[in-house]
């Protein structure tokens, strides 16, 4: 079987790491993504499996990303996940409104956030 390829969109270069880390740990192909704007150039050209994005980018892009993949019909079907520091209730309403599929919070349990993608991922091939 081959693995699944998740995009990780994220500007600090260790909370990257980690990330990566614990995905390809977990059996996922991993590509990564700095900005709002490569991510969306990422995700349209690889189609990945799911997305990983924190909203804290400094381009300030990133409810507009996920609008943008939630909205584009070639990127619809993606899972994606936002994993942040912004833990107020209305970055969560805010992200889930513009298409988050699951809001985690940093710094996340690796088990949790491979849990999320596991989950996503049965769940869009059951559909």
């Amino acid at each position: 079987m081959e693995s699944k390829t998740v995009l990780i969109v994220e500007d600090d270069p260790p909370s990257l790491d980690i990330f990566e880390t614990i995905l390809r740990h977990g059996g996922y192909q991993v590509v990564s993504a700095r900005t709002g704007a490569e991510c969306l150039e990422r995700a349209r050209a690889l189609l990945p499996d799911a997305v990983v994005l924190d909203i804290g980018l400094p381009d300030g892009l990133a409810f507009g990303v996920l609008g943008e993949l939630s909205d584009d019909p070639a990127t619809e079907a993606i899972p994606l996940i936002v994993c942040t520091v912004h833990v107020f209730e209305q970055d969560q309403v805010r992200a889930r409104r513009a298409g988050a599929d699951v809001f985690l919070v940093k710094p996340v349990e690796p088990r949790d956030l491979l849990a999320a993608v596991d989950r996503l991922l049965k769940a869009s091939e059951a559909a």
